[in-house]
């Protein structure tokens, strides 16, 4: 279920190419409607990679995480304890 909970959009996305590309090969579609099954694959792919989340390095100060704070960016700060 995680899976699916965060990839859900190349899921879904993925589910509607797959089902376009066997209407157009159903439909014995030309190249133009292959081409737009192509640009519609490179919207997706160009999309998902300018959204994906990024992994960011660990403030090592409280300095560090005030700074964040202030430099108007959105900003994401958890504490985890073992107690």
């Amino acid at each position: 279920m995680e899976f699916l909970n965060r990839h859900s959009f190349l899921v879904f996305g993925g589910v509607a190419l797959l089902g376009l590309g066997v209407f157009l090969f159903l439909r014995r579609t030309g190249w133009i409607g292959w081409g737009l099954w192509v640009l519609t694959l490179m919207a997706l792919v160009v999309f998902w990679l300018s959204m994906r989340t990024r992994p960011s390095q660990p403030f090592a100060s409280p300095e560090e995480i005030e700074a964040a704070l202030r430099s108007g960016r959105p900003v994401l700060v958890y504490w985890f304890s073992n107690y």
